[in-house]
């Protein structure tokens, strides 16, 4: 699932969300990369995707949740579930996910605020033009 091409971009979001909505906004018009994009939303994700996407991140299956969301704090925080369970979780509970999620080839990042997205832009532009001096 994130495997991806040179060009491509895939972009884990919550269209239920505001914020995660302007990111979508700001990501769909990235010039040169082919966005495929997933709602969270709409779209389930299996405890095996949402393992890959912990170790694609090089984070633990806990760091995955929104640590500001009220069902984190309510139901996680502090509590000894295991990392099964935890899949379980965000499973069922879609919106505890911390999202956007902006994945490349070479790097993932949760984005905190949908602007970073055209300083990415420029950061991807940047290295196409290196490479392209290099060929």
């Amino acid at each position: 699932m994130f495997d991806l091409e040179k060009n491509e971009i895939k972009f884990l979001y919550n269209s239920n969300t505001l914020a995660d909505k302007e990111a979508y906004g700001y990501v769909i018009t990235l010039e040169n990369y082919k966005i495929n994009e997933l709602d969270i939303y709409k779209n389930d994700l299996t405890p095996t995707q949402l393992s890959e996407l912990a170790k694609k991140m090089n984070v633990k299956v806990i760091d995955l949740f929104d640590e500001k969301s009220d069902f984190f704090k309510e139901n996680i925080k502090g509590k000894d579930i295991s990392d099964h369970d935890l899949l379980d979780i965000l499973v069922e509970e879609k919106s505890a996910l911390k999202t956007p999620i902006l994945i490349t080839n070479s790097s993932v990042k949760v984005i905190e605020y949908a602007r970073e997205i055209i300083s990415m832009d420029l950061a991807f532009k940047e290295t196409k033009f290196k490479d392209e001096l290099n060929k």
